[in-house]
């Protein structure tokens, strides 16, 4: 079951990701962001890079759930990364004053990433 989870989360990053790579103006606008949006280069190049870490963490998760045995460690790794990635989110949004809105899902999908982890770890482990 948690293998499954996973590969849906997986697909989640991915297509996530590829939405980051071709986002513009009016994506931002159809969201209701359009506050957010920058036409500065430098915003428009960290978005596109964003994407593709998104998509490389994608990836990522899918991998690991080849094997999970195998690939335990690299697991809890993370899911500690998930924690400190969520932690970062949650605390950048509110120390730059951005509405809860534009960041909430984001920081809490992380959490919920860890937790699954963590938990097909633990029953990993027990198998």
């Amino acid at each position: 079951m948690y293998k499954v989870i996973l590969r849906i989360i997986a697909v989640m990053f991915i297509f996530g990701g590829g939405v980051r790579l071709f986002a513009n103006q009016d994506l931002f606008d159809a969201f209701g962001m359009d506050s957010l949006w920058s036409d500065h280069p430098y915003f428009i190049y960290i978005y596109r890079v964003l994407g593709a870490f998104v998509i490389l963490t994608g990836m990522m998760v899918y991998a690991i759930t080849f094997i999970m045995k195998k690939n335990r460690r690299l697991m809890n790794i993370m899911a500690i990364g998930f924690i400190m990635t969520g932690l970062t989110m949650a605390i950048s949004g509110y120390l730059t004053k951005i509405h809860i809105v534009f960041y909430i899902t984001d920081f809490l999908f992380c959490f919920v990433v860890a937790y699954f982890l963590f938990r097909a770890n633990y029953k990993v482990k027990q198998s």
